[in-house]
């Protein structure tokens, strides 16, 4: 499922690369543009390139960044998983 469905399982929306910038701008204010910066490096990715399918890989570079970060992630991961694993029972259920 892509982060443009407009199926929101059970109220929840799958994350995207959008939601992990503003993550990080929120819990390092002032410095949140040079971190994200760098977690884009970490990840390998451009500043102007990014999908959301590049998602999972962000998250394990932010894994290896501070402890901020790395509960940003955290937070992040979670919510993938779960939208992953409520998305793939709603699949199952509706038949």
């Amino acid at each position: 499922m892509s982060a443009t469905d407009d199926d929101t399982t059970y109220g929840l929306h799958r994350p995207t690369m959008n939601d992990a910038h503003e993550a990080m701008h929120r819990v390092h204010g002032v410095d949140g543009p040079a971190v994200w910066a760098q977690a884009l490096t970490a990840a390998g990715l451009s500043a102007t390139s990014q999908k959301d399918d590049d998602l999972p890989r962000l998250l394990e570079a932010m894994t290896r960044l501070d402890p901020v970060s790395r509960l940003c992630a955290q937070a992040l991961r979670i919510r993938l998983s779960s939208h992953t694993h409520l998305s793939a029972a709603h699949t199952l259920t509706r038949r």
